[in-house]
């Protein structure tokens, strides 16, 4: 039941769009029709973050198809386009564009490494529109994992040299998994047997000491149904989109600092580059309260989709995607304490080998990320 539900969802990612007249067409669209992408946030700020993510565009000329030294209109990058926005072997980047105001002080993880960070994820993935999964209520524990081999007692000083400069490895395991809502008389038993196959699948990955987030890898339990699998990509996203790097600076309230980095968006499996624009909304006994507003840019034109005769490979003639969030965070903590952010990415394709009538008979792509963190309910 589960691989069904996964399998109808990857297979409505993509819907034709000839059959549809242009109004419907332009409302499937969205901002795809109405013009170019919105920066990455408008006003003073959207101005400051542009001229700060062309780092001297006056130097370097304009971005093809967009705005001096900013993201191209289209939402879709060419390679060397990408290459010179983030160098490949350059895994993200930090721009400071206001320090904020005072009082000010460093944001940096000061996390225990024998501590457990337990919260409640509710994750919600949409793919070609109505159509996905049900909300999912998940329970995800996060620990720190020991080294595989403990240090011998000669080498304790060296490791305990360069330990503030190591990334934390971290486990988010998956302790619980069902619908986030349910009707009279629950889930059909098939479906909520293969959620609670989900326990005991995990993520691993990677915290630097700037708190980004890296080498992410998801482990399938056992029995899960494979089927399942976007779901855990999903939840590896919420993580990273929701954990924000920390500038190396005092920062006070009213800071905004933009991360750009790579991901693979989930349910279209698609790399993109991605900009976030993090602000300091308030710092409050310890904790920092953030928002954070997110834009992805594909770092290529082709894009491979699921078809009953095998993977195809489109075209993405437009792309528009766009997130907004907001979180706390604490330095003793894996990630964020509460959290509730959505991410929307809307792709114009063009079918493989299409002639120039064809080409105008474009697919909408859609995916639709929701995700909210919270701490487990007493019981």
């Amino acid at each position: 039941m589960a691989s069904t539900l996964a399998a109808v969802a990857l297979a409505g990612l993509a819907g034709c769009e000839g059959e549809k007249g242009k109004a419907q067409v332009a409302a499937d669209a969205g901002a795809l029709d109405a013009g170019p992408p919105l920066p990455v946030v408008g006003g003073k700020l959207g101005a400051a973050l542009a001229e700060a993510a062309a780092g001297g565009a006056e130097k370097k000329g304009p971005a093809a198809g967009g705005a001096a030294g900013g993201p191209p209109e289209s939402g879709v990058f060419s390679a060397s386009e990408a290459a010179a926005a983030l160098p490949k072997d350059v895994p993200y980047k930090i721009e400071v564009v206001s320090d904020g105001s005072e009082p000010r002080a460093r944001l940096a993880p000061k996390i225990d490494p024998k501590s457990e960070q337990k919260l409640d994820i509710t994750l919600g993935l949409r793919m070609g529109g109505p159509q996905g999964l049900p909300n999912l209520e998940l329970g995800v524990s996060f620990k720190a994992e020991k080294p595989a081999d403990a240090p011998k007692e000669g080498a304790a000083a060296r490791v305990a040299s360069t330990a503030s400069a190591a990334p934390t490895r971290v486990i988010a395991k998956i302790t619980s998994a069902m619908l986030a809502s349910m009707s009279i008389g629950g889930p059909p038993k098939q479906l909520a047997d293969a959620l609670a196959r989900l326990k005991g699948s995990a993520l691993r990955y990677e915290l630097s000491p700037a708190n980004a987030v890296s080498n992410l890898q998801f482990e399938l339990s056992k029995d899960a149904d494979p089927g399942l699998q976007p779901l855990i990509g999903a939840l590896g996203e919420a993580i990273t989109l929701l954990t924000p790097p920390l500038p190396d600076k005092p920062l006070g309230a009213g800071a905004y600092w933009m991360v750009t980095d790579r991901v693979v968006a989930s349910g279209a499996q698609l790399p993109v580059l991605r900009y976030r624009v993090f602000k300091i909304e308030k710092v409050e006994g310890g904790v920092v309260s953030l928002s954070v507003d997110t834009r992805q840019y594909a770092e290529g034109a082709d894009l491979k989709l699921p078809s009953p005769n095998g993977e195809i490979t489109m075209t993405i003639d437009r792309l528009d995607s766009s997130g907004k969030g907001t979180l706390t965070w604490s330095p003793s903590s894996f990630a964020p304490g509460v959290a509730d952010a959505s991410q929307r990415l809307q792709a114009l394709l063009v079918p493989p080998g299409a002639t120039a009538q064809q080409a105008a008979q474009r697919s909408v792509a859609q995916v639709e990320l929701t995700a909210k963190f919270a701490p487990p309910a007493a019981p």
